[in-house]
């Protein structure tokens, strides 16, 4: 049985790791020195992990999820990017008989906006929506795991000598998940976050050429680590 992207084989994740990096640094000769909310274009790859709290009227489920996502964001005007987000994730669901011993594997997709104020620091917002389905079916059950994501949240940066970014605040969360069982158990159970308020720390590098290397922490009941490396174009 396929098992989550990061738990199946740690090879995958640090290749995805090594391949990102040598892109961004292959992308420092070729770019010029410029801030990276001034370029008009950037592109994004997420590898993350989460253990979420999810509760339904029954009983409460933790939910491991992998994901690898590639985002996309344009300038709107010189202090809001729009973009899109989309990926696969792979995920398992404890306490809960339908799944036992499934891994659910599916995609993700949705949009975004980001916005920051200020030189140094910065105060920024953020704000995103996912739809993601997943899935998985053996010869007596299947079970699909579908939900609504929304995320809000406020931090402040600080660049430290040009290139190192720190960066602390607050996000909020909201899942509205269902899980449809059919087969040898039939059901359908609504499952929603346990609680909605995180908090965030992050730690990046910039490059000269508009390359972004960074690690990003949430606490609470949506614990998650996700690493990014992104590159700016013009």
């Amino acid at each position: 049985m396929k098992k989550p992207f990061l738990h199946a084989d740690p090879t995958n994740f640090i290749c995805c790791i090594l391949l990102a990096t040598s892109y961004i640094g292959a992308s420092t000769a070729a770019q010029a020195a410029a801030p990276d909310f001034d370029r008009p274009f950037q592109f994004s790859l997420n590898l993350s992990n989460a253990d979420i709290n999810l509760k339904s009227d029954l009983a409460e489920h933790n939910v491991n999820l992998d994901r690898i996502a590639i985002s996309v964001f344009s300038q709107a005007d010189p202090r809001l990017q729009l973009g899109f987000v989309t990926g696969s994730s792979y995920l398992t669901l404890d306490n809960d008989p339908p799944s036992a011993g499934m891994s659910l594997n599916g995609y993700h997709a949705g949009l975004a906006m980001r916005s920051r104020w200020g030189s140094n620091p910065q105060l920024g917002v953020h704000a995103r929506y996912l739809y993601q389905d997943t899935r998985n079916e053996t010869a007596t059950q299947t079970v699909v795991l579908s939900w609504h994501e929304w995320t809000a949240g406020i931090s402040a940066t600080l660049l430290l000598g040009g290139q190192l970014e720190l960066r602390a605040g607050w996000a909020h969360h909201e899942v509205d998940a269902r899980r449809r069982a059919t087969g040898n158990i039939n059901e359908t159970r609504r499952l929603e976050l346990a609680a909605s308020g995180q908090g965030l720390l992050g730690l990046a590098w910039r490059t000269i050429s508009g390359g972004h290397m960074g690690v990003r922490l949430l606490g609470g009941d949506y614990r998650q680590v996700e690493f990014r490396f992104a590159q700016t174009f013009r």
